[in-house]
């Protein structure tokens, strides 16, 4: 048996019956945490990859932990550029805090080992991330501390790359050459997890492997080499279920808000109807 775990990210809830875009981010936290609590009792653990919030506001942190109550699974909380380092530990205790207050941890399971990374830039003032020389020295000590005997699996909200998403990538790490030579000098990871884009993108980093999680709010919308500008949409948002094991890692998206229908493939009936409910 593998190490199984989900992930949620950029939920950028609002206080209750505040919409966003058009949009009810708590009621799409609700439905995820129904179908995780439903299909998913035997994650090892629940990843949120940052931006929990939208605009870090106390009655959102307030929403995002009753919300979570209802789930059993260990949480990770995770920073985003929306969010407050200070609300989201009032709200979720099990938030990790290392020496020098950041958002970050290693954890070593018996089948992979998991170092959680704190991208958030409040002074930067805009909503990029960074790693400072702290954030880089703890990337440092986990990456040499980990078991070699265990795929190393890293997190983080923001990129260290472009994706070609020209808005999303003005935004991103902003120093990823100082990322990479920590990497680089130590060891480095099997899979790269990021949040932050907005959409499901996949590839390999410099050799690493990479999965970007959809939001499970608004999405981004999919303009290769346009305008700086970003443009959201109202695509279905998903989580993923990810499965780590001696062959590899897996990995499941699965749509929230999705209602049926449900149906054999094997039923002729289905076959031919013009409408399935």
């Amino acid at each position: 048996m593998g190490l199984r775990f989900i992930i949620v990210s950029d939920l950028h809830l609002v206080p209750p019956g505040e919409p966003l875009y058009g949009l009810d981010p708590v009621a799409h936290l609700a439905r995820a945490v129904e179908l995780i609590g439903r299909d998913h009792g035997d994650a090892a653990f629940l990843v949120l990859l940052g931006d929990l919030t939208h605009a870090g506001q106390e009655g959102a942190y307030a929403a995002l932990a009753e919300t979570l109550a209802l789930l059993t699974m260990p949480l990770i909380p995770m920073t985003g550029n929306h969010d407050s380092r200070e609300l989201m530990r009032a709200a979720l205790p099990a938030t990790d805090r290392d020496p020098n207050g950041f958002v970050q941890a290693l954890r070593v399971y018996p089948e992979a080992s998991v170092v959680t990374l704190d991208t958030l830039d409040e002074d930067l003032g805009t909503a990029a991330g960074s790693l400072c020389a702290a954030r880089l020295d703890f990337l440092r000590e986990a990456l040499s501390e980990a078991p070699a005997d265990r795929p190393l699996l890293l997190f983080q909200h923001h990129p260290p790359f472009d994706t070609g998403l020209a808005g999303m990538d003005r935004i991103r790490l902003t120093n990823p050459e100082e990322e990479w030579a920590v990497i680089s000098a130590t060891r480095r990871p099997d899979y790269l997890f990021l949040g932050h884009i907005h959409r499901p993108v996949s590839g390999l980093w410099r050799g690493i492997p990479f999965h970007i999680q959809r939001g499970l709010a608004h999405q981004i919308a999919l303009t290769l080499g346009g305008s700086e500008k970003n443009r959201g949409t109202h695509e279905g948002c998903d989580y993923a279920v990810v499965d780590v094991g001696a062959e590899g890692v897996v990995i499941h998206h699965r749509p929230v808000l999705y209602d049926g229908p449900d149906f054999a493939l094997s039923d002729e009936a289905a076959r031919w109807a013009r409408t399935l409910r």
